[in-house]
């Protein structure tokens, strides 16, 4: 080898060497800047970031819509002597997740309830549904109602057993309500449908026998029908529509959505939720037969 070879040789090693002290030079920096030991083990733990303190406290936020399935009075914006389905269910949440106390705040307009960026309230209940917009901002349950559609026959009419029997019956229900949202995306039945501007007249239709059969919100069904029981055929039959109503949980928060989930899923395992529809709704209709 010549002198002038022997010398590219040594260059050409100690780049490499160079380059090798480099490259562990920059990962021990890298390794210290994300706080991680330069030589970890594979025993090593990584550090767990602590999960938020337990509230003792569950802040519940309402729109208070519906005077059965939320109502109170609102005194400088908490709702006190709450009352309702979605009140009880919210109390039911609080206790199986662990918290042992629940304030109500009363949240106006409604858009408000699911707009704030960060809401000084826990859950939110009422009128919601699991939609793209409302996921958002929040983190949704499975449902706890049904936004389905219950079938009112006329009196004399057998209990339906499908949807295809439906669609031969001269239907009704609200203009621009679920109902006839149903009607026209799920029933379509061959005679035109009634529509109506008020649940009185709804009624009249069904009862007098202009209309065979109204469709009504499940969850408003009982009501519809308290006291008629002689004026209207039976009510055992629902249509599916929509999504349902969900909970929706603050992101981020002390409660997950999942401890959420799990307690709806328990209450309506061991009837819990079965006996609290049935009190505040007089129906229970998730029991109600599905016409497919």
């Amino acid at each position: 080898m010549t002198p002038r070879s022997a010398a590219g040789a040594f260059a050409a090693a100690f780049g490499i060497v160079a380059g090798l002290v480099g490259t562990v030079t920059v990962a021990a920096a890298v390794l210290v800047a994300l706080g991680l030991p330069s030589q970890s083990r594979a025993d090593d733990v990584l550090p767990v970031l602590a999960p938020l303190p337990r509230p003792g406290t569950l802040v519940v936020a309402l729109d208070l819509r519906d005077p059965v399935r939320q109502a109170g009075v609102v005194r400088d914006g908490e709702v006190i002597l709450a009352r309702g389905l979605e009140v009880d269910i919210a109390r039911e949440i609080a206790r199986r997740v662990g918290v042992p106390r629940v304030r109500f705040v009363y949240v106006r307009p409604a858009s408000r309830l699911l707009a704030a960026r960060v809401p000084p309230w826990n859950i939110v209940i009422g009128s919601i549904r699991a939609t793209r917009e409302s996921s958002r901002t929040a983190d949704l349950s499975d449902p706890y109602l049904s936004t389905d559609q219950g079938v009112v026959l006329r009196r004399s009419l057998p209990p339906l057993q499908t949807l295809e029997e439906l669609r031969t019956y001269r239907t009704c229900a609200l203009r621009g309500s679920d109902g006839s949202g149903a009607l026209a995306a799920v029933v379509q039945p061959v005679l035109r449908p009634i529509l109506t501007s008020s649940t009185t007249r709804l009624f009249q239709l069904v009862q007098t026998g202009v209309c065979d059969a109204a469709l009504v919100d499940a969850d408003g069904i009982g009501r519809f029908a308290a006291g008629r029981g002689g004026l209207l055929g039976p009510i055992a039959a629902r249509v599916e529509f929509g999504t349902g109503y969900v909970v929706a949980v603050t992101r981020g928060g002390p409660i997950a959505v999942e401890e959420v989930g799990r307690a709806l899923r328990m209450m309506q395992a061991d009837g819990t939720m079965h006996r609290l529809t049935q009190a505040w709704l007089q129906i229970d209709p998730a029991r109600l037969h599905v016409l497919r």
